[in-house]
């Protein structure tokens, strides 16, 4: 009976601790909604589209670590080739993201998105030295649908279905 009780009493405790550690970790991770509110001037819904800031552009950094995904397990290169290519992604991803930080600057957009295609390119050059056209061409397909992607989903954030009159998740046609 004693053990029954302090069982029962112990998944208490742990439930009741659980729940308070989850209810302060969530808590923790919402930012200050006033604190918010007054950057964004009172302003009810905020900045939707944040139109002049980094949710207009393309993420760069991250096409190029889709690209290494993609090189290691869809094109499925072997460990000596992934290797080899490792350093040349290493260098394209810490230039990007030096770039990235630079598109943040007033007026920077147009020679920065320019520079960043100069690495990606160069990136891509790089990468024929160590992989096979077939690898290549496959790499070079993924890359492409996923640039797609993102930029469907850019224009679909930045309300490009408001044409055919359905905003967010749908409405009426």
């Amino acid at each position: 009976m004693k053990q029954k009780f302090f069982a029962i009493s112990a998944v208490v405790v742990l439930a009741i601790v659980g729940v308070f550690i989850f209810q302060y970790a969530t808590l923790a991770q919402r930012p200050d909604r006033n604190a918010q509110n007054q950057q964004r001037g009172n302003r009810q819904g905020g900045e939707r589209g944040n139109r002049g800031g980094m949710m207009g552009m393309m993420n760069y950094v991250s096409l190029v670590d889709n690209s290494w995904i993609d090189l290691t397990f869809n094109v499925k290169v072997d460990d000596e080739t992934l290797t080899k290519a490792r350093p040349f992604y290493q260098t394209g991803r810490d230039s990007v993201a030096s770039k990235m930080e630079a598109l943040r600057q007033p007026g920077m957009r147009e020679t920065t998105t320019k520079e960043i295609q100069v690495i990606l390119k160069q990136l891509n050059t790089n990468l024929k030295e160590v992989l096979s056209e077939e690898q290549m061409a496959k790499l070079n397909e993924l890359t492409k649908k996923r640039v797609t992607e993102m930029s469907q989903r850019m224009n679909r954030f930045r309300g490009g279905d408001r044409e055919r009159g359905r905003r967010g998740g749908g409405g009426n046609q």
